[in-house]
């Protein structure tokens, strides 16, 4: 059986199935909540590298073991420059960009929830709006509503804080609660808005916004009632709060089944596997980025957690595609090829691989199949083996998906070796592509003599 008959087999298989995916009306939803507040974000994330690198005095930039700023502004070192007013100084210009973290990451869930909730109600044509604060509301019922509280810090005792929330239930530890919670809230709203008698109409003197509380107000109240109830009944046996329960129950044990070296491998081969289709791979994975691989990230971020496999990890190896560009400005004796890479280069330096992927083409290229789902599972244990070792931190701060190669691994990890590690990706990027880059110079050739006119005819 030929490659080209193999490859439309799997064709009339995948692509519906794919298509499918990709065009679910609640997964899409999904996938443009997350976008919509990743401003959110990467501004936290911004005023974390601000922070934990930049002005950290004994961090990356400043401390000894970095680049040892911190003594070339002040000529100090040791217990000198830890009581200097500089040190000082950089320290109150901190305070100001924790509240900005401490906000942006604290609270994700709670935007999850609302943006989300938003695009929920569009879907299921309820109101937006109101969809969005019902889920809100919903998310802040099913949160534990009192905590324990260390009543000295350097001891045991604690004492129980009544009618209060944690910072940390809005976090990113309740990303899951946030999209199963919404999820249920905004359907039920959604049904119950649909149900004329359940609608109480104004006369049409009273103000829009008004009326349209009035016609929600039914659905809302039975909604958020029922919600209660949930949360109480909870309360009533002693159990905990939905909210941790989901938690507990549902996203702890993925992030840490995610964590496997395995299931990451497997993950990037579907991603590549159905970007050599012309699907877009992330697209179709985008369950598992936004409901595991996002979490870890943010949890990554905000220090609750030090996970290997995240957004950012994989984000660092979005540059294997240089890797073919640079095999074929360095081996490549096909014209047509160099053409492509030379138009399509500036756009692979920010890791927009289409120019290439349906230039030269890769997509649905029996020669770049192997290669082009092969290399970023080679990358994946190599930051894997990295990290594990501790050669390289994880990747804890969020990086747009464009940054270009160095500065993204640099930045993301806080470190010179996130850089470097992806030097390392792109060097070995190039070996793997340059045999079949060498294989399309000898296709090409046996093409040309196939259609050549012989001298002398």
């Amino acid at each position: 059986m030929s490659m080209q008959s193999v490859t439309e087999k799997l064709e009339v298989v995948l692509l519906p199935i794919a298509a499918k995916i990709s065009s679910n009306r609640y997964l899409l939803a999904m996938r443009d909540a997350f976008s919509v507040i990743l401003a959110f974000v990467l501004v936290g994330s911004f005023f974390g590298v601000l922070n934990w690198v930049i002005l950290d005095p004994f961090g990356t930039v400043m401390g000894q073991n970095g680049m040892n700023l911190g003594k070339l502004f002040t000529g100090l070192t040791g217990d000198a420059y830890k009581n200097s007013g500089f040190v000082s100084a950089i320290t109150s210009i901190q305070y100001v960009g924790n509240l900005v973290v401490t906000a942006s990451f604290g609270i994700f869930s709670l935007l999850l929830t609302v943006s989300f909730g938003y695009r929920l109600g569009d879907i299921w044509k309820a109101d937006k709006l109101m969809s969005a604060l019902s889920a809100l509301v919903a998310f802040i019922i099913l949160v534990p509503q009192s905590f324990k509280q260390l009543i000295d810090p350097k001891g045991t005792e604690t004492v129980m804080i009544n009618g209060a929330i944690k910072l940390a239930s809005f976090g990113t530890a309740a990303v899951m609660s946030a999209l199963l919670i919404t999820t249920a809230v905004v359907w039920v709203f959604s049904r119950l808005s649909h149900n004329k008698k359940l609608i109480i109409i104004m006369p049409e003197s009273v103000p829009e916004s008004v009326s349209r509380s009035f016609q929600a107000l039914i659905p809302i109240t039975i909604t958020l009632f029922s919600v209660a109830l949930v949360a109480s009944v909870l309360h009533w046996l002693e159990q905990p709060a939905l909210n941790d329960l989901l938690y507990a129950i549902i996203q702890a044990p993925l992030l840490g089944f995610s964590q496997g070296i395995g299931f990451a491998l497997l993950y990037q081969f579907i991603v590549w596997f159905f970007w050599w289709f012309g699907i877009h791979g992330h697209n179709v994975t985008a369950v598992i980025q936004n409901s595991v691989y996002f979490p870890a990230q943010l949890a990554n971020q905000d220090g609750s957690a030090s996970y290997i496999f995240s957004n950012g990890f994989f984000e660092a190896g979005l540059m294997h595609v240089m890797g073919l560009a640079i095999a074929i400005l360095l081996f490549s004796k096909r014209d047509d090829w160099r053409a492509v890479v030379k138009v399509g280069l500036p756009s692979m330096i920010f890791n927009i691989q289409e120019p290439l992927a349906f230039g030269i083409p890769i997509v649905l290229n029996p020669l770049f199949l192997i290669p082009y789902v092969l290399v970023p599972i080679i990358n994946t244990f190599i930051g894997w083996v990295a990290i594990s070792i501790h050669v390289v931190p994880i990747f804890k701060f969020v990086v747009p998906w464009t940054m270009p190669l160095f500065f993204g691994g640099m930045i993301g990890t806080g470190s010179l070796s996130g850089g470097l590690l992806q030097v390392v990706y792109l060097a070995v990027d190039v070996m793997c592509y340059a045999p079949f880059v060498m294989i399309g110079n000898k296709i090409r050739a046996d093409h040309d003599s196939m259609v050549s006119p012989s001298v002398g005819t």
